[in-house]
């Protein structure tokens, strides 16, 4: 049971900040339980993808970004991570060659987001992508656009000249978010090449959820849903502890079944 894993698994949230208490509380006790190996408190997982106490106190994006950053270099020392984090990466994106500079992928999408909010053909082509992040901030021209020309909402992860260990970070590749600029609700699928559902899965659940709200009401939108994929994903729990989360759940966990 704790090796069990799926291929190309899609779990699909419509309100990714609400939880259930109940449900919470159990899956928090029984990963306390665990101490071999010891497991990081929901929250941290959270904060490792998005800041929400930060962000909680922060009136704009530019505030969060540079605030962050502020501490970005004493926390990969703290955490023990020389690559950092997700959400270091996705607000200081290692420039492309001969532009050094960190691209802040979020302010980014903010900003194409605000401005093709009210184009109705810009419904349903921010397509994620696997390129490098452009050092081009020029947005699409929304009222006539060039063949074939589609503008870019996505936020990298990997980048492929540092990450270069297999089993390394980062497990999660990109994000990327969808308009419907009928409705002003923006969408976000997010991709994993590979998910330890027990160990991290509530915690990256519920930070793209706060993610996804971040980007679309700093855009003057509502925050939608949240689908996920993940190449493999990998159980990583007994079968008693999946039974005590289903019993908490009322329904299969996590799509992988007893």
């Amino acid at each position: 049971m704790p090796n069990a894993k799926g291929y190309h698994t899609v779990v699909r949230i419509a309100d990714p900040r609400r939880e259930d208490p109940h449900l919470r509380a159990e899956l928090d006790r029984l990963r306390a339980a665990r101490t071999k190996p010891q497991l990081y408190p929901i929250d941290t997982v959270v904060n490792t993808l998005f800041p929400t106490a930060l962000a909680e106190n922060c009136m704009t994006h530019a505030e969060l970004a540079a605030r962050y950053r502020q501490f970005y270099p004493r926390l990969k020392v703290v955490q023990r991570n020389a690559h950092g984090t997700y959400f270091g990466r996705l607000i200081a994106y290692p420039g492309a060659d001969g532009k050094p500079e960190p691209v802040d992928q979020v302010a980014r999408i903010i900003s194409r987001l605000e401005k093709l909010s009210k184009s109705a053909q810009w419904n349903a082509v921010y397509e994620a992508g696997i390129a490098h992040v452009a050092d081009s901030d020029t947005p699409p021209n929304e009222d006539a656009p060039s063949p074939g020309e589609e503008p870019s909402a996505e936020a990298l992860v990997r980048v492929p000249a540092l990450d270069t260990q297999t089993l390394d970070f980062p497990c999660l590749s990109h994000c990327s978010f969808q308009l419907d600029s009928a409705t002003g609700t923006v969408h976000l699928a997010a991709y994993y090449r590979s998910h330890y559902m027990f160990d991290r899965a509530y915690g990256n659940y519920l930070a793209l959820g706060h993610l996804n709200a971040w980007v679309a009401t700093q855009a003057g939108l509502t925050p939608g849903t949240l689908t996920v994929m993940a190449g493999c994903a990998r159980l990583g729990c007994t079968k008693a502890e999946l039974a005590t989360l289903q019993r908490s759940n009322n329904t299969p966990l996590f799509g992988l079944g007893a």
